[in-house]
């Protein structure tokens, strides 16, 4: 049989990620890397996520990699803008409630609230969105008009219908030039 491909992932070691001090904590227990950047966070503010809290209650093994002395999670499939949207909703949530909220922030959040199941900040993502897409029309302001393709794929993707009747009309009615 012909010999298997090897196995590659985006981030082949911990060398080739890059700490960030805004979430590098000396009392960091677990390390997340996201496209070459590093967190060293607490496996506490993971908790409320169930995949990683079903994750950290199973035996790691002894080989695990790790990084500044912690095991190492590198999540390949994540972005790490979103990252750090979910990171600052964990750890500066004041400061992340009273931001000015756009829509980058918003569809961070939802993605990873959806891939990795944290109920809070997925029900605070979907409250956003029904501000920018009501279900009743005439509440819609300007603000929901140029993100409104990418409202439509994030509505797809993260499953909440309820805004794709106010973000078609959105695009439905933009002046393309």
């Amino acid at each position: 049989p012909p010999a298997k491909r090897q196995r590659t992932s985006h981030c082949r070691n911990s060398e080739s990620l890059i700490e960030q001090s805004q979430f590098w904590f000396a009392d960091g227990d677990i390390v997340i890397g996201v496209e070459r950047q590093s967190w060293k966070i607490h496996r506490s503010k993971l908790m409320c996520s169930v995949i990683f809290a079903d994750m950290l209650e199973l035996p790691q093994p002894a080989d695990i990699e790790r990084m500044d002395g912690c095991p190492l999670v590198s999540l390949s499939q994540d972005s790490a803008s979103d990252w750090l949207v979910v990171l600052t909703w964990m750890y500066q949530r004041e400061e992340f409630n009273n931001q000015t909220v756009v829509f980058d922030t918003i569809a961070g959040a939802l993605r990873l609230s959806n891939k990795y199941d944290i109920p809070d900040l997925r029900q605070w993502s979907i409250r956003q969105l029904f501000l920018r897409w009501p279900q009743d029309l005439t509440k819609m302001t300007y603000a929901a008009f140029p993100h409104a393709a990418e409202a439509i794929c994030l509505a797809r993707e993260c499953d909440v219908p309820e805004i794709l009747p106010a973000s078609f009309y959105a695009l439905s009615i933009l002046r393309w030039s």
